[in-house]
């Protein structure tokens, strides 16, 4: 090929067959984000230990626990803008660095002053790394697989919190908690090692940002080599427009531009209110099942298997979105109002309330991960990573308020079928937005905000 040629990045990625390349850009990644997940919940399984170990009431750990949510919120607005100024993967390396990092260090935590600071720093990573490795996959598989690839990722994240909980059954007894740390510690360490080795930059940023025309050439022959592009090529992404500015507040102003200015509030609200029912069944279903009759074992084994039917649902929905659109989603919360409703009923047999719990999170945490799957495909490139990082962030709201409510409702003795008939609600929320963002993306599709920016030529 002439070393003049045009080459059209988007174009040889939709039309892209399996490669090592992309191949290692979701095995890496979804390998970070199970590590991700463990260190989300290794607080929760180094609790009960710590508490003994120390002589503190579990209240006191409640502040240890909201400092590792608020610090999530603040690593997903610092490193989606990071993510959007420096590229993903050097992004991606140092929200690894830092979860892993102060994980470790919290080894050595002597008083509760220190776990509080050091797990809002660790809080920090753990929330930076997703949206990061939302943007860099989105933008190396082509449309009609991106809302699976995001499920796959987020199988991973699920599978750590899993994987944890088991590692902390057979190891705190024996080790104690610091063990939890250790772990938690040193393999996000390795893996931000060999991520930046071996993890590639996204090639639509590099394009888009106008950077290292020798390795966008090294990366598009790598996934179609029959190309031979050359450094001296001119690179294209005709789908997306030029970088809105470098500044926080440029990107920010940009998710709001032409018709983002109601895709933006759209995602943001359904984020709210997906994160409000999925974190107040999380927190207190085992009790208030336990309160219901139910032996704490079962209500254990409920919650497990509202994560179950989570995993898989988040998969489907990955599917679903990629064949139909967002507008299929809309009907996963729909069905899940009535769901987490009968929760509240009495009557339930044994089996018939693990069902309940299974059939619940297929809807409930398969709608949230359905919304993670879409979220990044509104936004171009040069703003995706700020775009995933402010979604995710502002569903923190949800995620802090949904069980702070349900606390205070709970403390005045609301009984336990009105307090399911009022997490119902907040699916239907989520409906009417998906519902109203699907048919605007069938209008439309988005690539860009503006139409007159669609076909702007970003060269390398």
């Amino acid at each position: 090929m002439s070393a003049t040629a045009v080459i059209d990045v988007s174009d040889v990625i939709e039309r892209q067959r399996r490669n090592r390349l992309v191949l290692k850009v979701v095995i890496l990644s979804t390998t970070i984000m199970c590590l991700d997940g463990y260190d989300l919940h290794a607080m929760a399984f180094a609790a009960p230990s710590l508490i003994r170990s120390w002589g503190i009431d579990k209240a006191t750990l409640g502040v240890v626990f909201s400092a590792g949510i608020f610090g999530i919120l603040v690593g997903g607005l610092i490193f989606g803008s990071l993510g959007d100024r420096i590229g993903r993967r050097l992004s991606i390396v140092a929200a690894t660095l830092t979860f892993g990092g102060f994980s470790l260090l919290t080894v050595w935590a002597g008083d509760l002053n220190t776990l509080i600071a050091l797990r809002f720093l660790a809080g920090i990573g753990i929330g930076g790394l997703a949206p990061l490795c939302y943007a860099l996959n989105l933008e190396y598989v082509p449309a009609r697989y991106r809302g699976t690839v995001v499920a796959i990722i987020m199988l991973g994240y699920v599978a750590g919190g899993s994987a944890g909980g088991l590692i902390a059954a057979w190891l705190v007894p024996h080790l104690g908690w610091p063990i939890v740390f250790w772990i938690g510690g040193v393999l996000p360490l390795v893996a931000a090692v060999v991520s930046f080795f071996m993890l590639p930059e996204s090639i639509k940023f590099l394009v888009v940002q106008g950077r290292q025309p020798d390795e966008v050439a090294r990366l598009v022959n790598c996934i179609e080599p029959s190309l031979d592009a050359q450094p001296t090529s001119r690179f294209i992404v005709q789908d997306e427009p030029r970088p809105a500015g470098s500044s926080i507040v440029a990107r920010l102003t940009a998710l709001f531009d032409g018709r983002l200015a109601i895709i933006t509030p759209l995602l943001w609200t359904a984020y709210i209110a997906s994160s409000m029912t999925m974190f107040f069944l999380n927190s207190w279903t085992p009790i208030l099942a336990e309160a219901s009759g139910y032996t704490p074992a079962q209500a254990a084994f409920g919650l497990s298997m509202f994560s179950l039917g989570g995993a898989v649902g988040a998969l489907l929905a990955g599917v679903v979105l990629d064949r139909w659109g967002v507008l299929a989603i809309a009907a996963v919360p729909m069905v899940a109002c009535p769901l987490v409703a009968s929760l509240g009923l009495a009557g339930f047999s044994d089996a018939g309330f693990l069902g309940a719990m299974l059939c619940v999170g297929f809807f409930v945490v398969g709608g949230h991960q359905g919304l993670n799957s879409a979220v990044g495909q509104f936004y171009p490139s040069a703003n995706r990573s700020t775009a995933v990082g402010w979604a995710l962030s502002v569903a923190k709201i949800g995620s802090i308020g949904g069980p702070l409510i349900a606390g205070v409702l709970i403390a005045r003795h609301l009984p336990a079928s009105s307090l399911f008939l009022l997490a119902a609600l907040p699916p239907l929320v989520m409906a009417g937005c998906v519902l109203a963002l699907g048919l605007s993306q069938r209008r439309q599709p988005l690539a860009a905000p503006a139409q007159d920016e669609a076909n702007q030529a970003a060269p390398a």
